[in-house]
């Protein structure tokens, strides 16, 4: 039986710890846990982010890492493990939201709000709540733009893959949206 070219490559050679880590789990199926102890904080937030329910979040996060390990084999690294594993989540999220037609919420601010010290000032807690409005405001493309980047953590190059977009687009975008963002919550408090 022919060996695959994924695992020819010695893994002091490899360009990444993603590549590493994937090499490692191709061989050694019980390898496997390091990239899920390495993922299963990113790809929680962002299915948290999307349901705004933890039952739901740590059941797509189990989709997700069970679709992965069984699609494993068949993966070649081109260097964005996290945008292959995120492309999985997006389509999870898509499959549940349609099986079970619930609004999926962005909690993010208020999350963020929990994890301050509680001694935050009013001011602090009137504009997390008007940022907390601004962005559930948002079109779901840019609303995926916030998850992508801060809840799940991906670099713009990972981003790009995911969305089917240039990383120079990607950035702009998200940029674009930040300064209006921030220009909304201005004009909010003054």
């Amino acid at each position: 039986m022919p060996v695959s070219s994924t695992l020819a490559i010695p893994s002091a050679d490899l360009p990444d710890e993603d590549a590493r880590l994937v090499f490692e789990a191709q061989k050694n199926p019980m390898a496997f846990q390091a990239l899920y102890d390495r993922w299963a904080a990113p790809v929680y937030q962002y299915f948290y982010y999307r349901t705004g329910d933890v039952a739901s979040a740590e059941d797509l996060t189990s989709q997700l890492f069970l679709s992965a390990y069984q699609s494993l084999p068949r993966y070649v690294h081109r260097g964005h493990f996290a945008a292959w594993l995120f492309t999985i989540a997006r389509n999870l999220v898509r499959k549940d939201y349609r099986q079970n037609q619930r609004q999926a919420p962005l909690e993010m601010a208020q999350q963020a709000a929990a994890s301050f010290d509680p001694a935050v000032d009013c001011a602090q807690a009137d504009e997390i709540e008007c940022l907390k409005k601004l962005v559930q405001a948002l079109p779901k493309e840019e609303r995926e733009l916030i998850r992508l980047r801060y809840a799940a953590g991906l670099s713009f190059a990972d981003m790009a893959i995911v969305l089917h977009k240039s990383e120079d687009a990607v950035k702009k975008s998200l940029y674009r949206l930040q300064a209006r963002l921030q220009t909304l919550l201005e004009q909010n408090h003054d």
